[in-house]
């Protein structure tokens, strides 16, 4: 008996081919699974870069084009506004943590977008140019970004387009349809 206790062991501990088979499989999957993952960031990264760093708007609605990178220097037409009130910052940087308290020089490119739209840069020229009337921000905060996961609302939302109105009919003219489905 003890014997086949040794045999067993000795049995069990040499990999037999269905073993290796079945490793060779799971590393493939975990391959596939990799590959997959990647693919879902690279799709992340590219909605996020149609996106508003501040307010999370997108930057395709915006007839012009116009956006602003995060981290590059600041336009010419701040420049000069900061130049006249005598302000030193000159990188969006600087302008966006003293305007809406929002620290971009340590944002990784996989969970932030690298640009923000023209709304917010006119909000942060009308905070640093006195502006007489309280300058409007439209929402509450910033938006919060988050790290890319299977319940994204950066992915989720970009593969919807714009939902149209139903269009109702007439009632007179709903009410000449039954008419003529009846009679035919």
């Amino acid at each position: 008996a003890s014997m086949d206790k040794v045999r067993e062991k000795q049995v069990s501990q040499v990999p037999s081919e269905t073993d290796t088979e079945l490793n060779k499989s799971i590393q493939a999957v975990n391959k596939d699974v990799f590959h997959l993952n990647q693919r879902e960031i690279e799709n992340h990264q590219a909605n996020l870069q149609h996106l508003c760093r501040i307010c999370g708007g997108s930057l395709k609605s915006d007839a012009h084009k116009r956006s602003y990178p995060v981290h590059g220097p600041v336009d010419d037409d701040t420049q000069a506004l900061l130049r006249k009130k005598e302000k030193k910052a000159t990188s969006w940087p600087d302008l966006l943590s003293k305007g809406f308290k929002i620290d971009v020089r340590g944002d990784i490119d996989t969970i932030y977008p690298t640009n923000f739209c023209h709304n917010c840069g006119i909000v942060i020229q009308r905070k640093f140019s006195n502006f007489p009337s309280e300058v409007y921000f439209p929402r509450k905060s910033t938006m919060k970004w988050l790290p890319h996961s299977p319940s994204c609302n950066v992915c989720a939302t970009s593969f919807h387009g714009v939902k149209r109105k139903k269009q109702f009919l007439n009632p007179q003219l709903s009410k000449k349809l039954r008419i003529v489905t009846r009679c035919a």
